[in-house]
């Protein structure tokens, strides 16, 4: 199942605690989080969004995972759509993906 050709691309976001966030305030007690969350349900009704959630090992750090069509679609979504990510609150890094090999391949 390696072959490229049934490979496709998936856009990691990694999140992690931006500049607005107090040293010591969760990253999830701030207000602006709820921006974050708006900006996945955007995901959800576009039919992008794979997986997101916290990691765990992290404390206020998280990933989300992207459907998209491109690198540069993914980047703009994640530094100009997500709020929180424009206002400070999170600060993200965008990764391109090649996934091989999913649940129901």
């Amino acid at each position: 199942m390696s072959d490229t050709a049934t490979s496709r691309i998936w856009y990691v976001l990694l999140h992690t605690r931006g500049p607005a966030v107090a040293e010591g305030q969760s990253v999830f007690e701030h207000p602006g989080i709820a921006e974050h969350y708006a900006f996945l349900q955007r995901r959800v009704a576009a039919g992008e969004l794979v997986a997101a959630g916290p990691l765990t090992d992290e404390p206020g750090n998280g990933m989300t995972v992207l459907a998209l069509a491109d690198l540069d679609t993914a980047t703009r979504l994640a530094t100009e759509d997500d709020q929180a990510v424009v206002n400070g609150v999170l600060q993200v890094q965008v990764r391109p993906w090649q996934v091989v090999m999913a649940r129901g391949d």
